[in-house]
């Protein structure tokens, strides 16, 4: 049984956005999201990646930097993942975060 903190998270709120704005499923390039840590980490195996940059790359090719980031764009601070806003970022749950402190960023 999933952890139930799990059930939804910011992988799925990255995966309706592409969706929503390319008619990509993510899922068709990394596989079925995520819903356990080991989840995580068997996926990050079958990619040949060593980190959550690696498995958005798979999908979106290499990061830009933040500050090239336009809205709609896809960005990294810690272990979240998130949506360009404009002078924000989006994660999971509506936390807005200023886009100064996102780590990276890809261009959808």
């Amino acid at each position: 049984m999933a952890d139930p903190d799990w059930a939804h998270h910011c992988g799925d709120q990255w995966r309706a956005h592409v969706l929503t704005m390319t008619g990509q499923d993510i899922c068709d390039v990394v596989g079925p999201s995520p819903r356990r840590p080991r989840d995580w980490v068997a996926l990050m195996r079958r990619q040949g990646v060593r980190d959550m940059a690696g498995v958005i790359s798979a999908v979106h090719g290499p990061p830009c930097p933040p500050r090239a980031a336009r809205r709609g764009d896809i960005v990294r601070c810690g272990w979240a993942i998130g949506i360009c806003r404009g002078e924000l970022a989006e994660f999971y749950g509506g936390d807005m975060v200023p886009m100064r402190r996102v780590e990276q960023a890809w261009h959808v």
